[in-house]
């Protein structure tokens, strides 16, 4: 098992940014589970290149967002720079 990211879902497709070096695939919409969205992370089985299984990663999606809120947060404390 892999981890992957949801990057992003246009059409019925999702592409999917798989393992530490972000290998791109695309799989139909369909092959996911049920309720994913952009950002959603999985733990995901692949066979020969193909998606086989995927399953949500609720602990690392929630922890990824978490991540991503803190910086976003401390963006937005610094305030807008002097002209």
């Amino acid at each position: 098992m892999e981890r992957a990211c949801i990057d992003r879902i246009d059409e019925g497709l999702a592409t999917l940014m798989v393992g530490a070096e972000g290998r791109e695939l695309v799989v139909p919409l369909a092959a996911l589970p049920a309720g994913i969205a952009a950002g959603d992370w999985l733990q995901v089985e692949l066979e020969g290149g193909r998606l086989v299984r995927a399953t949500v990663d609720r602990t690392e999606t929630a922890r990824r967002r978490r991540r991503i809120r803190g910086k976003l947060d401390r963006l937005l404390a610094r305030g807008p720079k002097p002209p």
